[in-house]
């Protein structure tokens, strides 16, 4: 499969996001924001191995309904659903890429969900429950990803990567949530794409990388 097509589509879907973002334009934004990620999700499909890979790859298609989800009015809750099942099937596919218990790091890990839910649990309201859910989700998502960083590899993407991604990812997570939850964040928008877009796309080059 020739990438250049795939590539230039995903480069220009998420260069229109931006634009649509930039000047609100409602119906810009949904077409174009999920792409970039179901490009990132086809190539780990194509090009990763078929176990930790293919739940990568089912990881980032739940990231695009999310990322639908969270673009239309009142789906927020589906969205967060979405969302937690990827963040499920990255936990899966840390755990075939290290079995490192790790269990120093659930401390730094724990203060940050704690931190995040004592922040935004006044301003949930009816999403309470599933508030706690999602961020008990996305924590074990950090927790896993960082167990990866502690396994020796010559590989900085490899032995990296899984981290910066889920650091990124929990960074633009931690945002929507003060932003819809504690307080609005204006600008808030930009931060919080770029920086899934690029947590998601470090996932799926560590997955490539690790079968090459």
């Amino acid at each position: 499969m020739n990438p250049v097509l795939p590539v230039v589509s995903a480069a220009l879907a998420a260069a229109l996001y931006l634009v649509g973002l930039a000047l609100d334009m409602f119906w810009l934004k949904l077409l174009t924001k999920p792409w970039l990620v179901v490009a990132l999700a086809a190539a780990v499909w194509l090009h990763a191995d078929r176990r930790a890979g293919r739940l990568i790859a089912w990881g980032l298609l739940a990231g695009a309904v999310g990322d639908v989800c969270l673009a239309l009015p009142n789906a927020f809750l589906p969205g967060m659903i979405a969302f937690a099942i990827g963040h499920a099937l990255y936990v899966a596919a840390f755990l075939q890429w290290s079995r490192t218990p790790a269990l120093a790091l659930l401390l730094p890990v724990g203060i940050f969900a704690a931190a995040g839910l004592w922040l935004m649990l006044p301003g949930a309201g009816a999403l309470t429950l599933p508030l706690v859910v999602y961020v008990l989700v996305i924590g074990a998502m950090i927790w896993r990803a960082a167990a990866c960083a502690l396994d020796a590899q010559d590989d900085a993407l490899i032995h990296w990567g899984p981290l910066a991604g889920a650091i990124l990812f929990g960074f633009s997570d931690f945002l929507i949530g003060i932003h819809r939850f504690h307080q609005p964040l204006p600008g808030a928008a930009f931060p919080i794409i770029l920086s899934y877009w690029t947590g998601q796309a470090l996932f799926a080059a560590t997955a490539i990388r690790r079968k090459a």
